[in-house]
Order: C-alpha cells, then structure tokens, then sequence
C-alpha cells in the first residue's frame, strides 16, 4: 500500500512535496527496504493530490502507545468543582523515541510532573518493538556512539538556549534514563525539566495569542468589508440627494438677485450655470460662478459651486462654498434632512475631514445645532464625528512616540466609530487604511498591512479625476514602503515609478522620488541576482549572472544571533521554521493573497535550501 505522506516527510526531513522528486526518494528508500515503484505510485499520489497539508492526512500508527487515566480540572468549570478522570494516551511515531512520546504527552495533557513524565517514558519504550532505531533526524547521535548523559545536558543546554525547548526537554528525559547518574546531576537534570516544561508553556501562550490575532484580524477583515459596503451604501443615498437637487434645479427658472435699485442682476448668467451643472461641465460652472459677486450669489449657486468643487477635488474650495451657504441661510427654522442647507453641511464636513481640518468639520453640526437643538440626526453625526476626531489624534500621538501597536488599536477603533457617519466616505476612509498600514507594517503584520493599502490604493484609482494627482501619489508611496518592508521588491519599484509619474516635472520633489526610485532598483537588482557584468559571468563561473543577496535569516524569521550556535542547534531550527513556513504560505491553504503566498513559499524554499547547504544539515 501507499506509505502515509507524513510519515514519509518525516523520515525525509522536509515538508515540501515538491522537493520529494522520484530519485531522490528512490535514493533514500533503498536503505528501508522499499521497492523503487511504490515510490513512483507515491509520488504520482502526492502530485494529484499536493493540495492537501501534511496536518490534514492521516497520522500514521503509532510504534507503541499507552494509556492510562489522569484526574483533570475542567478550566471552564468553577475552581472549586471537581477533578474529571479522563482516558489520556502516549505515542511513539515512527522515527520518534520513547522521550520524544512522553514529552509531547506531557505537553498535550499539561502534566509537567518530573517523575510521573519518567515512568511514561520507561513504559513506552518497553513497548517499542525489538531492535527498533528511531531515525537519526528525530534523534541526532553523538558519532558512532550512544550519547552520554553530559552530552546529551550539554545539547539540551543549547536546545534552551536557542528556545527549542521541547528538543531539550526530550534530551534531558534520555540523559536521566541513564544508569549511575549521581544525585546533583540527577538533580540538575529535573530543574532542566522544570524550567522546559515553563518554556513550552509560554510558547504555547505564544501561539495561542498569534491564533487570537489572526482571528481578531480576519474579524477586523470582515468588519472592514460591511463598513466599506455601509460606506458605499451611504455614499449612494448621497448621490441620490443631488439627483434629486439637479431635478429641482432644472425643472424651475432659478431664483435671480435684485440690486438696489430693482434691477434683476446676472439673470442670464445664472442660467448658464445651471445648464452647464446639468451637463456635468463642472469647470465650465464654476469658471461661470466666478463672474458672480459673492453677495449676489443664491443658495442654489453656492451649493452648485460647493458640489462642483467636490466632484473636481478641490476640496478648499469646496468647504468655503459651503461654509458661505450655511453663513447665508442659517435661521431657526427647521433644518430637514435633503434640504440645500442640510446637503451643505454634509459637504462641507466631508471636505473638511479631507483636508484634515476637522475642528471645521464639527462647526458645521455646530452651527445646525446652534439654530435647531432639536434636529435628532445632526446630534447623532456630531457626536459620532466627535469621537472618531478624539481617537485619530490619540492614533496620531501614539505614532509620532513609535507605538505602533497602540496606534493600531485607536485606528480600529476610529474606523468602527466611523460607522454610520455621513464623513464616512470611501475616500476618507482611505485615509485611515493607509494609517493603519503604516503601523500595521511597522509591527511586521505585512499580510494586513497591504491588504490596507491595496484598498486605499484601489478607492483612489477608482475615483479618477475627482481624485487629487497628490492623493494617489500618497496612496502608491505609503505601499511601496510597506513593500520593501515585506521584501516585495519588483511591486515597490511599480509602486514608486507610479508615483514618479504622478509628480509634475518641475516640482521640487520629483528629484526626492527618482532618487528614492533608484535605490529601490538597487535593492530589487541585489534581491534577485541574476545580472552580468564584467565579474558576475560564465567565464568567471557565474553563468546565471550575480547570486542573490538575500538575508535568509530574516526570510525563515530565524533568530539574529543564530550563527552563535553549533550545527544541531541551527539545523533544528532551519526545519522548525522550515514547517512552520511552508505550511503557513502553502499557495493551496493560504487564506489572502494567492500571488503573495506563491512568492513566499517560493522564497522559503530557496532560502532553506541555501542554508541547508552552507550549514551541512
């Protein structure tokens, strides 16, 4: 029959199927005894098949296993009910030694007791079968020869060290099976025990925490999509409101200013105006507008002033418009929600919240507030508005001191306050993601992070022209830097070269970019290797051109100061991380971005590969 895929990854030290080629596997499964077409069957099996991860295929049958009964508390239960027998069970997994089976017992039901951990060892490797030898991967020898009990101290004293604390645990279970150990070594040892058992405690904490944030991001996700359909929604009422204004406008004569003297003043000018509003002319309205003293100008005017403004992102212009309106109108009468007056509120709060003025922004409800204390949905909006104005500043303070994490936190929050305010624009809204994927990036959550940007980026290209040049060069450059910060050099120079081409000639800042653009395509040239020059060559020896110049350490998320260790400690880390990896960016399971996960994995390959080789694992 097929053997079991992670039984055979085990024994072969990789969790890669692409690395398990058919003469490779021929190679090492001569020395089991296999026949070289169960592997050809298996390899067929595993290509069909790839997409599915080593957790999801059946554990293969343990080599010995023991159960027995244990007294445990329910944490979800009252402290002071009481303890529950359960059927608790041990395992040795081929390749696996009778220590490597106790301590994972221990781990799997909490039982960090010394002595009791002992017996479960002494009786599972009672079990195992006669003459079997673990694999020599799962449990490195010490030459030709069984390690010695302070050998085996000395390697689980690495082990600690480099926090490989399970390994070390297993080592000091071995090192206290030994015959004739004197009391203090004894003794030594099981403070060892101790103090693994602590440690595979915290990192399990660890990872329960890094569950929980991958869960309160996803939800965040979630969050993030239903308010960008809120937002969109109320974006559509909006646009409602001024077809229904445009209608109004167009189906009567407009209202004309009276002079002094009786006369009727612009009275075909005004006309003009609104003919070219109704045809969506907006420079040509506004250009119009601009022969009308602004004393002479009626609410309709001001309003379609305000609205042009909008749709041509001149936002200054577009909140005086609409603050000279509200000026012009304000009185105790009852501000309706649609009126001109309530859709100038409206405008002018956006375009304030824009142009980052948002005490502004509060004087417009201010002001609807001051003449109607009674209008209910202007209260609301201001209350709202007020929040998300509190929680961006104390986002805004915690960014400049470098707490990103802090930062992060007073975003999430703005952007739930943001919910159901009329401010909540998918442009303004953009601004906060690209907040939140500066601090995002910092913390090294990339994944996240340019899930922000890539929607900033995406609202900002969507809104063509009625989006400032400035605005969506600002949007491409606070991603390439979130880019380089994931090593994603080819998508940072596209994001700087579209920036670059954003930037007028003659402004002074196109030399900051193209300088900024180079050094990019210096990091992504060095990254990729591949270049030929008069050294890099085939007649100096490099006929694929420059090698890579890839920091591997920071690519397997290897701890800095590695190199300080011998090879056992260094080789156990390369494959920990070396799983962890590959299962996390495998292209099949991973849950965001496919093309990011491939690139990934790609380059987890690569860099174990590399390693394996300049460290002989």
């Amino acid at each position: 029959s097929t053997p079991n895929r992670s039984y055979l990854r085990r024994r072969l030290g990789s969790t890669n199927p692409h690395m398990m080629s058919s003469h490779y596997l021929g190679r090492r499964f001569c020395r089991l005894g296999l026949v070289l077409t169960t592997i050809l069957v298996f390899c067929a099996a595993a290509d069909v098949g790839s997409e599915q991860s080593a957790e999801e295929s059946a554990a293969p049958p343990p080599i010995a296993s023991l159960t027995m009964s244990l007294s445990m508390r329910d944490s979800a239960l009252p402290p002071d009910a009481p303890p529950q027998m359960i059927d608790a069970s041990a395992r040795v997994l081929p390749g696996e030694d009778a220590a490597i089976g106790a301590f994972r017992f221990a781990e799997e039901f909490t039982l960090w007791d010394v002595d009791t951990v002992m017996n479960v060892m002494e009786e599972l490797h009672e079990k195992l079968p006669e003459g079997y030898e673990p694999d020599e991967e799962l449990v490195p020898k010490c030459g030709k020869r069984a390690c010695s009990a302070g050998k085996l101290w000395k390697r689980a004293d690495g082990l600690r060290k480099a926090d490989i604390w399970d390994g070390s645990g297993a080592d000091l279970l071995r090192a206290l099976k030994k015959k004739g150990l004197e009391a203090d070594f004894v003794a030594k040892c099981k403070a060892g025990m101790g103090r693994a058992f602590e440690g595979v405690r915290r990192q399990r904490e660890r990872e329960k925490r890094e569950r929980e944030e991958e869960e309160k991001a996803e939800k965040r996700r979630e969050e993030e999509e239903k308010a960008m359909a809120d937002a969109a929604e109320r974006k559509a009422k909006y646009e409602q409101a001024w077809e229904a204004f445009v209608e109004s406008v167009g189906g009567k004569t407009e209202e004309r200013a009276v002079g002094a003297d009786g006369t009727v003043e612009n009275e075909g000018l005004t006309q003009g105006i609104v003919q070219a509003f109704l045809q969506a002319k907006y420079a040509d309205a506004v250009a119009l507008i601009r022969k009308i003293p602004g004393n002479a100008k009626t609410q309709n005017v001001w309003l379609i002033e305000a609205r042009c403004h909008e749709i041509l992102g001149d936002f200054r212009s577009a909140l005086s418009a609409a603050g000279h309106l509200i000026q012009k109108s304000a009185s105790h009468e009852t501000w309706k929600p649609g009126s001109p007056r309530m859709m100038a509120v409206t405008l002018g709060a956006n375009a304030a919240m824009q142009l980052g003025q948002s005490d502004k922004a509060l004087r417009f409800y201010q002001t609807v507030l001051k003449f109607d204390p009674d209008a209910a949905d202007a209260r609301v909006q201001y209350r709202g508005l007020k929040k998300v104005i509190k929680l961006l500043d104390q986002a805004k303070e915690q960014i400049d001191k470098g707490y990103n994490k802090a930062a992060t936190a007073h975003i999430d929050d703005c952007l739930s306050a943001m919910s159901g305010l009329d401010v909540d624009s998918p442009l303004f809204r953009s601004k906060i993601q690209l907040k939140l994927c500066t601090t995002l990036s910092g913390m090294g959550k990339h994944e996240e992070a340019l899930l922000k940007c890539d929607k900033a980026v995406e609202v900002r290209e969507a809104g063509g022209d009625a989006v400032p040049p400035g605005d969506r060069k600002e949007a491409y450059l606070v991603r390439a830097e979130a880019l380089l910060l994931d090593m994603n050099y080819d998508d940072a120079v596209a994001d700087f070269r579209a920036a670059f081409d954003l930037v007028p000639d003659q402004a002074e800042e196109k030399g900051d970019l193209h300088r900024r653009l180079q050094q990019a395509m210096r990091q992504q040239e060095d990254f990729n290797g591949g270049k030929k020059d008069h050294f890099y060559n085939e007649h100096r020896g490099f006929p694929n051109g420059k090698p890579p110049e890839r920091d591997h350490l920071k690519i397997l998320e290897l701890p800095v100061n590695l190199d300080e260790h011998g090879k056992e400690i260094k080789c156990s880390w390369l494959k920990k991380q070396f799983k962890k990896l590959v299962r996390k960016f495998h292209p099949d399971k991973y849950k965001g971005d496919k093309k990011r996960a491939a690139r990934k994995f790609k380059e987890v390959t690569d860099s174990k590969t590399h390693l394996s080789e300049e460290w002989g694992c």
